[in-house]
């Protein structure tokens, strides 16, 4: 997820995951600096997909967008495409 975002310590996103019966459950938020805008969503799959499930919750972040409010954070032509 934060791979996907190019997320750091400056970068509002934030991530949980847990792993019940085999399953991992991963919920993903991206905000604005001021807070004002936040887009969030979650994905799940097996364990050793985890990886998968990451890029597919930063996919559907992006998508729902965090794009958007990644450019801004990042500036004019940087941040994920």
């Amino acid at each position: 997820l934060l791979r996907r975002l190019e997320g750091g310590c400056q970068v509002p996103i934030a991530a949980h995951a847990e792993i019940r019966d085999g399953e991992v459950r991963l919920r993903g938020l991206v905000a604005s600096v001021d807070g004002r805008e936040v887009v969030e969503n979650q994905a799940a799959g097996p364990r050793p997909r985890a990886e998968e499930v990451g890029l597919e919750l930063a996919e559907r972040l992006l998508a729902s967008g965090a794009d958007r409010i990644l450019a801004a954070v990042y500036g004019s032509g940087r941040g994920p495409a």
